[in-house]
């Protein structure tokens, strides 16, 4: 008899392979072949040896802990299974699945209870039981079947009492005057005594002067073995009078708990109700590697793809705070796979969670936090940045509320200005100007060099050695005075509002070029451990998007004691302010500092409209195509000229691709494509200001907030603006697709039409806002006031009066879930994305975000998306170079495949011809298909990527599949000219053989595609040399780029150095693509944009001296998705927003903070032009003429950051000085002159 045993998510069954030799029979033998789907997924190898012993395989068991979805192979499994008819029982915690699956067993009724009963229960006896069983059922022999043993589904365990699992006996134990840690772990752990780990935890909890609880169980209630399950545990025992007897629950088991609770097949739409929120206290999820020590040692990418997905991904739904993992699995002296406890990892959740003892027993008026803002860069202008935050007056939300809730607040700034005024006068980042005296009297702390030497001590060997490389001898320069490190920040009463150290990279920014391993400097660490042991903070909180802890040297995830971001964090509670359409550099924060996230709202969002000349333009093209309909000649020609008055003087040709030497005459034929433009420039959505922490929009701005949140439709909901157009007998596509086109039926062109839908959707929410959104209103207000509008547009009313409007009004949730993150309570998990993108579902905000299944992606939804963005690439190539592109490299970021669920992904595959294979549970990617090419109809595209260290970390599945996928095209047997990576590779081949690499080894490098960050590192360093001028020809940045990203990645490669290829690939690449998901970042939101793809960009000009067809896609409407090349994306961003009146009149209310937005949109535009050669003279002069040589608009930076006038004017100055930009010599003299005066007061004033 051979029996397969397959353990999905439930480990090898420890017990098989001794009790199967105990069955052996003079005359019947037992084999066992037993593999964890885990295994099975990663080795193919082993896949193909299970699937030969399917075929003379008595009976095939897959025990799965969660659905057969986590098994990757599984498809391909079922789909042997049912060709050959092999006898198969599938154990799972989903019924709907085991009832699907029961006609794959060949047995009875009888048989399959019995099994199934055998496989629930567990234990030795229970699996000698099913194996005799399995003999008797398929051998037909005539055995005597012992009873099954029914172990204890839960129960309390303590070394100290291990016969006794009652909950009295445990619970009447603890001492009620000591904090107490509840642990919960697997039942199977409990029943299979492999409870090394679980002990390690206990003694490490009570060590530390807690009460320990640790808890066996089931997480899914079973009736037939008596199974309560977690939820029935928790509301039973862990709360008593509505209070929790615990003060912190460590989970290790993975897994979604709440998820699996009350498991089905998928088909539910609605989410299990949390019960983790009545117990009202954190999860810390502490797990059990499957992978053994060394492995985990050796990795710097940490867990495994799967263990990624169930230990952090899926209790990350749950609203766990991800924390390092407690064990790795070894093999004992028998074979058998046991737990170990990874020396002083349990120590350090235990520590973890006595911090959040700390926290909750510490009364408000005596709690101390630490509340950290930002200075990136360094400059005085930055100070308090962060995306999409108006990070001052958030603190100042925060001061609030504390005080309220009473926290220890001496005072409460009166504005974000007057906040930011006291740090300067304190002290900050910035001490360039600044005397040693000043320095040390400003500071809010000092730490003396033997205090600072006793904590360095401390860290392992390994890092003090590095950082003492690196930054010198301990305590370093930076901040240093006398021997003492300087701390700069304000105490506030129990307060301290602190700035994040500085990373070191702008101290070292030359070093960057060539280096790519720099850590943080002394400085840092001391920080760190004075918040922590000289303040004594209870809690941390970094207030936005983001910092640089997250972003230290070290295991992408599951942290060991020599990764940075755990060396300097340790152990402090920790709350994370981030902006919701990040999740990707969210979970990082999640997963390399154990943070809560409290997700926070995107800056309002409004249609750009026209301004200026803009919308003169707009108006006289609009006379001009009525003239030209009623033949109205003479009039034409006179509007002709005004339109080219506007045209050359604005500079649209270099928009539009029209020569400068375009006269009025010449006009007329482009009249259509340059209307069509306008009207995408002032229909494009941009930011009305900044989000201010738990404050709904204000006003107006909540009306453009529901506005720009129902442009697209949501779910079933139809867009608003469609749903007008349609009440028009208008169809918003039509009027998006051609709106130069002329409507005779309403003598309108369609852009005019779409302007009459717009002002139809404003005028609408007005009323409604006046309301209060009253859906009753609201329809009396239709059949008044608006009587072209039927009750076909009400289900869209319906939604924003009783879905959007409340959930822009619980923006009030962010500070409600601060208060609670910092009494140490459970703050509630939630959706992340984009909320302009049909997403409104995801409001309100505050809660603690988690991301996407990474085994769905790509999802159907983004294949589509992915392949019309291809296309249109495709066709732009083609149109301008009159051919295919053979070679295309593309930037993949994890934040951007989160938020679309893979547009990336399935662009790359479309490109070389490839499809995913989804499985009909769950929608999980089980594989990929070759599209034929009479069915793809172009040739196989070569597609170089360049991911990011975020990527990297969080999808190591897609690195496999992408790899996977490039080997399988690149080994078709297709003619060179129908297949380029094929063709590339044979060539590639041949020279490297030529050149004397072994042929193996010439192939595998041949076949690399997948660059990315150094291993343990992240960024591209790019913009950093930028920043600090660095640099002194574009090669440097290509160089740059090189040291950062030349690391392949794939099933053979985890981050070793290519130079020389990476070279080789990208100085080859025709055409280069960044795609953005949604206008809620444009290209001169963030330095990433350009680093990632403007690094690129660099190497192509830089090593293949040519300028490769570099573009964007636009998938902000996934219906209507645009191709820009990337110059055109610059000028329509500098169009609609950077010099559109309403965003600066929209940055007024933020202040300083609102001033800093210029300050980065100038830098970035610099960075693209820097890198790709991208931007025009008229740009440069555009902002230097609208932000510093208007009069009214300089002086309100002024007045409200004049350190920000330094930086923009300086940033200008460079660029003329190294050729970018050409201008006139009075220009340069204001520039001049304006910086030279912002120098002065900087210097003034320290």
């Amino acid at each position: 008899m051979k029996l397969i045993f397959i353990g999905s998510g439930t480990g090898e069954n420890p017990w098989l392979e001794e009790t199967g030799k105990l069955c052996h029979r003079p005359d019947f033998s037992v084999e066992i072949f037993q593999a964890t789907s885990e295994d099975l997924d990663l080795q193919e190898g082993l896949f193909q040896s299970l699937l030969f012993h399917c075929d003379d395989c008595s009976l095939l068991i897959l025990n799965s802990h969660a659905g057969t979805t986590y098994f990757k192979k599984f498809d391909r499994l079922l789909k042997i299974i049912r060709e050959k008819s092999i006898n198969t029982f599938i154990e799972c915690t989903i019924p709907e699945e085991m009832q699907d699956f029961r006609p794959l067993f060949k047995g009875s009724n009888e048989d399959y209870q019995y099994i199934h009963s055998s496989l629930v229960y567990g234990g030795r006896e229970n699996t000698q039981a099913l194996i005799l069983q399995v003999m008797k059922m398929t051998g037909g022999h005539d055995i005597q079947i012992p009873p099954l043993v029914r172990p204890p589904t839960e129960g309390c365990y303590h070394p100290e009492l291990p016969e006794d699992t009652t909950f009295k006996t445990h619970i009447n134990r603890l001492n009620p005057d000591k904090p107490t840690i509840g642990i919960i772990f697997h039942q199977s752990t409990f029943i299979r005594n492999n409870l090394l780990v679980i002990d390690a935890l206990i003694h490490a909890i009570e060590s530390k002067g807690m009460n320990s609880l640790a808890i066996f169980l089931n997480t899914a209630p079973d009736p037939f073995s008596g199974s309560l399950g977690i939820k029935k545990i928790v509301e039973s025992y862990l709360i008593k009078e509505r209070k929790p007897i615990i003060d912190c629950l460590i989970i290790n088991m993975g897994f979604s708990q709440i998820s699996l609770s009350d498991p089905n097949d998928g088909s539910r739409k609605e989410f299990p109700r949390n019960f983790f929120q009545d117990l009202h206290v954190p999860l810390i999820q502490a797990h059990t590697m499957f992978r053994s020590f060394d492995a985990w040692n050796k990795d710097i990418q940490g867990l495994s793809t799967m263990e990624i997905s169930s230990n952090i991904v899926w209790p990350e739904f749950d609203g766990q705070i991800i924390s390092i993992p407690l064990g790795s699995s070894e093999k004992d002296e028998k074979g058998t796979t046991i737990a170990i406890p990874i020396p002083g990892r349990p120590e350090r959740v235990a520590d973890m969670a006595q911090q959040i003892s700390r926290l909750r027993r510490t009364p408000v008026s005596e709690r101390r936090v630490a509340i950290l803002i930002y200075q990136y860069t360094g400059e005085t202008d930055t100070l308090g940045h962060a995306t999409g935050l108006d990070v001052p007056a958030s603190v100042i939300e925060m001061l609030r509320y504390l005080q309220t809730a009473g926290y220890h607040v001496d005072h409460i700034p009166e504005d974000g200005n007057a906040l930011i005024k006291k740090m300067i006068d304190g002290l900050t980042n910035d001490i360039r100007y600044l005397s040693k005296q000043q320095v040390k009297e400003r500071s809010a702390g000092l730490i003396t060099k033997e205090e600072y030497n006793q904590w360095f001590s401390q860290i392992p060997q390994k890092n003090q050695g590095k950082i003492s490389v690196d930054w010198g001898a301990p305590p370093g320069e930076l901040f240093e005075n006398d021997g003492n490190l300087c701390i700069p920040g304000i105490i506030n009463g129990n307060i301290f509002i602190g700035i994040q150290p500085p990373r070191g990279y702008f101290e070292q920014a030359e070093s960057l070029i060539h280096s790519h391993d720099l850590v943080m400097p002394h400085h840092y660490l001391a920080y760190y451990r004075w918040i922590k042991h000289s303040f004594g903070a209870h809690a941390v909180v970094h207030v936005g998007t983001h910092g640089t802890l997250e972003w230290l040297p070290g295991k992408g995830t599951a942290m060991s004691e020599e990764c940075y971001p755990d060396l300097i964090f340790e152990d402090m509670p920790h709350l994370y302010p981030y902006i919701i359409n990040d999740p990707g550099e969210a979970v990082q924060a999640k997963r390399r500092s154990w943070s809560v996230i409290l997700d926070h709202l995107i800056p309002v969002m409004m249609r750009a409209e026209g301004y200026g000349e803009l919308s003169d333009l707009d108006s006289i093209l609009q006379e001009y195509f009525r003239a030209k309909t009623v033949g109205e000649n003479s009039k034409t020609i006179a509007l002709l000229k005004e339109i080219h008055t506007i045209i050359i003087g604005k500079n649209f040709t270099s928009d539009l691709g029209l020569p400068d030497t375009l006269t009025p005459e010449d006009i007329a034929p482009h009249a259509e494509r340059i209307y069509d433009y306008i009207c995408e420039l002032r229909d494009t959505i941009i930011r009305d200001g900044l989000h201010v922490f738990g404050a709904p929009p204000p006003e107006k701005r909540f009306e453009e907030m529901i506005y720009a949140l129902t442009r697209l439709s949501n779910g079933n909901v139809p867009s608003l603006r469609a749903a007008i157009a349609q009440e028009y007998s208008l169809v918003l596509q039509e009027l998006l697709d051609k709106p130069s086109e002329y409507d005779p039926a309403n003598n309108m062109t369609n852009g005019m039409l779409l302007d009459m839908v717009d002002s139809t959707c404003q005028n609408l929410i007005r009323r409604m806002a006046e309301t209060g959104y009253s859906y009753d209103q609201t329809q009396e207000i239709i059949s008044k006031e608006f009587p072209d509008l039927s009750s076909e547009i009400l289900p869209s009313l319906e939604f924003i009066c009783k879905s959007v409007a409340p959930g822009l009004l619980g923006t009030t949730d962010e500070l409600h879930y601060f208060g609670l993150g910092l009494d140490g309570d459970y703050v509630l998990p939630g959706p992340s994305g984009d909320p302009t993108r049909g997403n409104a579902h995801l409001l309100p905000t505050g809660k603690n975000l988690y991301s996407i299944d990474p085994a769905t992606i790509p999802t159907p939804s983004a294949w589509k998306t992915g392949k019309d963005l291809a296309n249109q690439m495709i066709e732009r190539y083609i149109s301008e170079k009159g051919k295919y592109p053979e070679r295309v490299g593309i930037v993949v970021w994890a934040t951007d495949t989160m938020r679309t669920g893979g547009d990336d992904i399935a662009y790359i595959l479309h490109l070389i011809g490839l499809r995913p294979i989804w499985s009909d549970r769950g929608g999980a990617v089980t594989g990929l298909e070759v599209i034929p090419l009479s069915e793809l109809g172009r040739p196989r595209i070569d597609v170089t990527l360049r991911i990011t260290g975020l990527f990297r970390d969080a999808f190591p599945n897609l690195v496999d599949m992408l790899d996977r996928g490039i080997e399988l095209v690149a080994t078709l047997d297709e003619a060179e000219d129908n297949n380029y990576l094929a063709s590339h590779l044979k060539q590639d081949l041949l020279q490297r053989i030529i050149e004397g690499i072994p042929e193996e080894t010439a192939r595998e490098i041949s076949l690399i595609r997948i660059f990315g960050d150094p291993p343990g590192n992240y960024g591209a360093g790019v913009s950093d040399v930028v920043h600090a001028s660095a640099w002194k020809e574009q090669k440097d940045l290509a160089d740059t780029y090189t040291t950062w990203g030349a690391h392949a990645y794939g099933r053979k490669f985890k981050g070793e150095t290519f130079s020389g290829l990476f070279k080789e690939q990208f100085s080859k690449l025709d055409a280069t693509v960044k795609n953005l998901p949604s206008r809620e970042y444009d290209v001169l939101d963030t330095d990433d944009e350009y680093m990632f793809l403007g690094g690129m960009n660099a190497c192509v000009k830089s090593y293949g001296n040519k300028n490769p067809v570099s573009v964007t896609g636009d998938a902000s409407d996934p219906d209507n998705v645009k191709t820009r090349r990337l110059e055109e994306e610059i000028r329509f961003t500098v169009r609609s927003r950077v010099l559109n009146p309403a965003w600066f009149e929209g940055l007024k209310p933020h202040g300083f903070r609102g001033a800093q937005e210029i300050v980065t949109s100038v830098e970035y535009m610099f960075g693209w032009d820097a890198t790709s050669d991208v931007v025009d003279d008229w740009e440069y002069q555009s902002v230097a003429e609208h932000f510093l040589f208007n009069e009214e608009n300089r002086k309100w930076i002024e007045d409200n950051n004049p350190y920000a006038i330094h930086s923009i004017s300086g940033r200008l100055l460079e660029a003329n000085q190294r050729g970018m930009w050409e201008t006139d010599t009075k220009t340069i003299q204001k520039l001049q002159q304006l910086f030279l005066k912002a120098e002065e007061y900087y210097e003034g004033t320290g």
